[in-house]
């Protein structure tokens, strides 16, 4: 029986010739004439439908899957009159079946998994979100077959010792033969600067240091007898100095003082007549006479003051100086004869001394010009090249040592049940299928006051290149009931 639902589409169908017809505007012969091609082909088109749309009936039913599955039984009523409607349902409802199959099985196994996951994990020290720190989580414990408890412990594989290899003294950067991965042993040269300026800096040095060890042996010599006769001849010059100073002009110094008196005052005379001869002259001035006369003069008053000093004897000013460079000389003529001072002594071998640690200093500064590695370790990064400039304190290497340690969380109401040397086996995910044994080697004095948990610190036990810092672990620790 044919199914009343579809009449809208006889309607569309004849609403659509009508609206043909007056597009097309036609005599009414013409438009009875396709008025019934139009109908005899409205009913082959319902011949064709027709079984098409029995057979979307018979189809349309639901069938019943394997998995219970509460799905809504089919509409007949939802069936269309286009062509191939009973294979798009019949697809439909295969895809559904598959579908539904597809999703109690996920359902299934995801809850299987998540009871399983929530059955093998725990909250580590009554955290929310089920972990005991950013680094660290733990999970249930779980009974040994010998009434032991072992718990699981998430942390970092690092380093127990990273050293930054800087430079000590300043210069280019000559060689730096390394690579990142290379193993280094302790004392092994790393890097080589320039050199120029402390070879320079340590000759300099080295010319101070003789010049105090010679000063030094020139104080602890012996004096020479030549020096010493020599110094005897100054001290007798300086004393007779002094005694002229102190006792006055002589009977000879003061007659020649007189004599030479007398003759500056002859000479005035003398250029006095010869000036009279001549006075009346108008150029008296320019005459050879005129000049005579005042040099006689002049030396008259020099020979009177000179007359007058041998006299009245030296000034204590002259005494004075002439008891100075006595007591110089006397002073060095002793020295000669009793040698340097002690004080002396020291005082020059302090400077020798000091001239000594200048040329350490400078031996030093050449021989840390050759970088070497302070312990043994793994070149991690390397931070300079050859050709560029280092200072004092810049970056060169960077090494790890080859030991490693793993630091984990462990909650407060275990730490009772820690112990320093107690077991722990360790996992990684790179090596899935080793098992690394190790032990508690630090237990932290204090707590997280954040999340109540202690660093503890396990240390493998074995020695091994698997473990690389920055690897993520597995700890696993054995702890009685």
């Amino acid at each position: 029986m044919m199914n009343l639902s579809h009449r809208p589409i006889l309607k569309r169908s004849t609403g659509s010739i009508a609206l043909r017809r007056e597009k097309m505007n036609l005599p009414g012969a013409r438009w009875h004439r396709t008025i019934r091609r139009e109908k005899g082909s409205g009913c082959i088109r319902w011949l064709l439908v027709l079984p098409l749309l029995l057979t979307s009936c018979t189809l349309g039913q639901a069938t019943p899957t394997a998995v219970p599955f509460a799905a809504t039984p089919y509409a007949a009523e939802a069936a269309t009159a286009v062509p191939g409607a009973a294979d798009e349902s019949q697809t439909t409802t295969v895809d559904s079946q598959q579908e539904t199959s597809n999703d109690s099985a996920s359902t299934d196994s995801a809850s299987t998994g998540s009871t399983s996951n929530n059955s093998a994990s725990t909250t580590a020290g009554g955290s929310e979100n089920g972990t005991v720190s950013a680094a660290a989580s733990t999970n249930s414990p779980s009974t040994g077959s010998a009434g032991t408890n072992t718990l699981r412990y998430n942390g970092e594989i690092a380093a127990q010792h990273q050293v930054v290899v800087v430079a000590e003294t300043a210069g280019m950067i000559l060689s730096l033969p390394l690579d990142v991965g290379d193993r280094i042993a302790e004392g092994q040269p790393i890097a080589r600067l320039d050199t120029t300026l402390l070879e320079a800096q340590k000759a300099q040095a080295m010319a101070g240091l003789a010049a105090a060890q010679a000063q030094l042996d020139l104080v602890q010599v012996a004096a020479d007898p030549d020096d010493v006769a020599a110094a005897e001849a100054g001290v007798a010059a300086a004393g007779a100095a002094y005694q002229r100073a102190i006792g006055g002009a002589t009977a000879e110094e003061q007659r020649l003082a007189l004599a030479q008196l007398k003759m500056a005052e002859a000479a005035v005379t003398v250029a006095q007549a010869g000036y009279n001869q001549v006075k009346g002259n108008p150029a008296i001035g320019a005459l050879p006479q005129s000049l005579q006369l005042q040099q006689a003069t002049l030396g008259l008053e020099a020979a009177q003051a000179q007359y007058d000093k041998v006299l009245k004897g030296a000034t204590q000013d002259v005494i004075s100086g002439a008891y100075a460079q006595l007591a110089q000389a006397r002073a060095g003529l002793q020295r000669l004869k009793e040698g340097a001072k002690d004080e002396q002594i020291r005082a020059v071998e302090a400077q020798v001394k000091q001239a000594e640690m200048a040329v350490y200093l400078a031996q030093l500064q050449l021989s840390k010009a050759t970088v070497k590695a302070p312990v043994d370790g793994i070149v991690s990064r390397i931070n300079s090249a050859e050709g560029a400039m280092a200072a004092p304190g810049a970056p060169l290497v960077t090494l790890l040592s080859r030991a490693v340690d793993i630091t984990i969380a462990v909650e407060e109401a275990r730490l009772a049940q820690l112990a320093i040397g107690q077991p722990a086996s360790i996992r990684v995910d790179a090596y899935p299928d080793q098992l690394f044994q190790g032990e508690v080697a630090i237990i932290a004095p204090e707590l997280d006051a954040a999340t109540r948990t202690v660093q503890v610190t396990i240390r493998p036990t074995e020695a091994t290149d698997l473990l690389a810092p920055g690897m993520f672990a597995t700890v696993e620790l054995v702890i009685g009931q």
